[in-house]
C-alpha cells in the first residue's frame, strides 16, 4: 500500500482536480491521508464529499492552522501503508503514476524512489527531466545533485518514520532543508525517469512572489539546516555545489527583481563563510 499525505489550505480551486487524478488510477491499494490545515474556505466541502463517495481510500484529518510542514508532519501518523508519498493540494498526478511506482516497487523494492514531472504554468505543460542519468539505482551523490522536492519522491515508510524525519516549522524552502538527509537512512535509491507529476506554477506561490517578501532570507535557514544533517566529508562538492547555487543562483535572481542588494550581499556572505574556495566547486 501506498500511503499519499496531502496538506490543504484553501485550495477550494484546485483541490478537486487533485483529489480526482487519484481516484482514476489502476491502482486501487492506496490511502489517502488528507489533513485540513484550518481551512476558512469550502475546501472542507470538496474534501467530505470524496471522503463520503471513497471512504476506502480518502481519509479526513483536521488540525488548526500550522503550515505546509506542520501538516505533512501530522499527516505520517496516519500511515498504514509500506510507502509515504507527499503531494501537494495544489497539484495533480498523472493517471498511470501509481501503476508505475508500483510496478518499480514490486519490481526493485527501493527506499526511496524519485521522479520527473510536469510544469504546469497558467495552461501550458511542459515536461521536466531531473537528471540526465538513466532510470535505474542513483548513488547518493546523484541523488543530492537532483530537485529537493519532497512531492516527486515516494519513500520507504518504516525508514522514513524510525529516523524521525521533520519538516521544519515556519520557514520557506522546508523542502531544501529536509529531503537530502533521506540519503541517510536510504540506501537504495530509484530514478523512475517519467513525469509522474503536475507541479502546478501559482502567481502567489513561494517561488513566484509579485513583491518582495521578507521570508525569501529563509533560505539561509534552510541551507545551513541541511548541513546539519548530511554529512560534509562525504558529500563536500555536492553541499558546496548546493550552496552555490541557492545562496548566490536562485537567491540572486529572485532578489534582483526588488533590487535586494544588501539581502544579495547577506547570501553571498553566508557562502563565502561556508565554501570561501566555491569558485573552484568541481560542478560549478
Amino acid at each position: 500500500m501506498i500511503s499519499i499525505i496531502i496538506p490543504v489550505y484553501n485550495m477550494e480551486d484546485y483541490l478537486e482536480q487533485c483529489l480526482s487524478s487519484i481516484i482514476c488510477q489502476k491502482k486501487n491499494n492506496i490511502q489517502v491521508i488528507i489533513v485540513d490545515d484550518g481551512s476558512t474556505d469550502d475546501s472542507q466541502i470538496i474534501i467530505k464529499k470524496f471522503c463520503d463517495k471513497f471512504p476506502n481510500i480518502f481519509e479526513y484529518h483536521y488540525k488548526d492552522n500550522g503550515g505546509l510542514s506542520d501538516a505533512r508532519n501530522f499527516g505520517v501518523q496516519f500511515v498504514k501503508g509500506e510507502y509515504i508519498w507527499f503531494v501537494d493540494s495544489d497539484d495533480y498526478i498523472d493517471s498511470q503514476a501509481l501503476f508505475h511506482i508500483s510496478s518499480c516497487i514490486e519490481e526493485y523494492k527501493p527506499d526511496l524512489i524519485i521522479m520527473d514531472y510536469f510544469d504546469l504554468c497558467k495552461d501550458v505543460i511542459s515536461s521536466k527531466t531531473i537528471l540526465s542519468e538513466d532510470a535505474g539505482f542513483l548513488s547518493k551523490q546523484q541523488y543530492l545533485l537532483s530537485v529537493p522536492c519532497a512531492w516527486n519522491k515516494v519513500i520507504n515508510a518504516k525508514k522514513y518514520i524510525e529516523s524521525r524525519v521533520s519538516f521544519p516549522l515556519n520557514i520557506w524552502y522546508e523542502d531544501r532543508a529536509t529531503t537530502g538527509q533521506y540519503l541517510n537512512f536510504c540506501n537504495s535509491i530509484f530514478y523512475l525517469k517519467k513525469s509522474l507529476y503536475f507541479y502546478r506554477q501559482r502567481s502567489n506561490s513561494i517561488m513566484n512572489q509579485i513583491k518582495y517578501n521578507p521570508k525569501m532570507m529563509d533560505i539561509i535557514k534552510s541551507v545551513n539546516l541541511m548541513h546539519q544533517t548530511i554529512s560534509s566529508d562525504k558529500y563536500y562538492d555536492e553541499l558546496e555545489y548546493i550552496s552555490i547555487t541557492n545562496l548566490i543562483y536562485q537567491s540572486g535572481i529572485r532578489l534582483l527583481n526588488f533590487k535586494k542588494y544588501k539581502e544579495i550581499g547577506e547570501c553571498i556572505s553566508y557562502c563565502n563563510q561556508l565554501y570561501p574556495n566555491w569558485k573552484r566547486n568541481k560542478f560549478f
